[in-house]
């Protein structure tokens, strides 16, 4: 049964990676008629197809006006579309969602939750009554919905109250989208390089990992380059370079930018290892970075946080170590002992590209994701 599906958001960019490019993009793929509401850049209202999407965008307004009109006027286009079924990513939009149910009472109506949003209220130093009233509002509106997807058991555990049905779709690399990549080798690098790829920021434990450099022990006089890449958040990267400064290792740091996608997982691959590191706060321990999957599809080993569900497929797959990521002593015992076990290390690296394409790639998730449209729907 072809649906006709409409994802919509008023947060994230309309290029989101877990948004357009992976559900999206592989629902077309499928053979459905998929369509994308977001705002976007320009003052007036736009459309156009994308890799077999259409896209619509809204004009883009900043600050609280988004969270108030913005989410209304995504809302507002979703009703012309008259789509089987609606997934919204934002809760932004929970205020406004009964009126595209009264609108489209046939259609089904799905939440993505991609974040503990309630558990970040005292990540923005809110007080924490706040974060429990938005949980008791969210699930309010959830049962009225008729289903979530989330990215963890964990994330699952959080709403295990509501009455609609819940699937899990997690952060995954669609392999499908890399389908004749090639990856280079960084197995003959004469210096070790130590990856931390995506958002910087002190939520990241950044610093705690530069400090870890001066606890690192040299492999036939060799110290491993530490490489950052990607995206610097309030100016960390400063913080970044005062630090391997202040600790006399700025000769093994590495910060590099932003590069096409495809040309991110050739650098990563050229990486000895791969770091998966966040604060312990309510947010981050029920979430799946989608960093680990990059660096499992590039056969490196990973060196996580140890939170639930970082170990959980850590340790079922074999693909890496958990260290203690507050501290920094801790950091350079995960990386010495894969230094120190070469062969374990490539071992690792095997095991998590092998259980990528078996088990975590985004292919099955896809699956899951209209399989649950079925179910919601109540159709074969």
């Amino acid at each position: 049964m072809k649906l006709k599906i409409c994802h919509i958001t008023s947060m994230h960019n309309w290029n989101d990676d877990r948004i357009f490019q992976r559900a999206c993009v592989g629902l077309a793929r499928m053979g459905h008629d998929v369509h994308l509401i977001a705002l976007g850049g320009a003052a007036e209202y736009s459309t156009f197809c994308s890799i077999g999407v259409t896209i619509y965008l809204m004009p883009k307004i900043s600050g609280l006006k988004r969270r108030v009109f913005g989410s209304r006027n995504v809302i507002k286009k979703a009703i012309e579309l008259n789509a089987n079924v609606y997934q919204f990513h934002d809760p932004d939009i929970l205020p406004h969602i009964q009126l595209l149910r009264k609108a489209c009472p046939q259609a089904a109506l799905i939440y993505d939750i991609h974040e503990n949003y309630a558990g970040r209220f005292v990540n923005w130093g809110l007080p924490t009554f706040l974060g429990t009233w938005f949980r008791t509002y969210e699930k309010r509106i959830i049962n009225r919905l008729d289903g979530i997807t989330v990215v963890s058991e964990s994330m699952k555990e959080l709403f295990e109250s509501v009455v609609v049905p819940i699937e899990i779709t997690r952060n995954s690399t669609d392999l499908e989208r890399l389908n004749g990549f090639k990856l280079p080798s960084g197995e003959n690098s004469k210096i070790p390089l130590v990856v931390t790829s995506g958002t910087h920021s002190h939520d990241r434990n950044c610093l705690q990992t530069i400090k870890a450099i001066k606890y690192v022990r040299k492999i036939d006089e060799v110290i491993p380059i530490f490489q950052f890449v990607g995206r610097y958040i309030n100016g960390i990267e400063n913080e970044m370079n005062m630090q391997a400064d202040q600790d006399g290792v700025s000769q093994f740091l590495k910060l590099e930018g932003m590069v096409p996608w495809e040309q991110n997982f050739e650098r990563i691959a050229q990486a000895f290892c791969g770091c998966v590191f966040y604060k312990n706060n309510a947010n981050n321990k029920v979430g799946i970075p989608n960093r680990l999957f990059e660096y499992m599809y590039c056969g490196i080993p990973v060196l996580v946080s140890d939170f639930p569900e970082l170990r959980k497929i850590v340790e079922k797959t074999g693909c890496g170590l958990v260290v203690n990521s507050e501290s920094p002593k801790d950091i350079a015992r995960g990386i010495n002992d894969l230094l120190a076990n070469p062969e374990m290390a490539h071992n690792m690296g095997k095991n998590g590209r092998l259980a990528l394409e078996q088990e975590y790639g985004y292919h099955i998730d896809l699956q899951k994701l209209i399989n649950f449209y079925y179910v919601v729907l109540r159709a074969d």
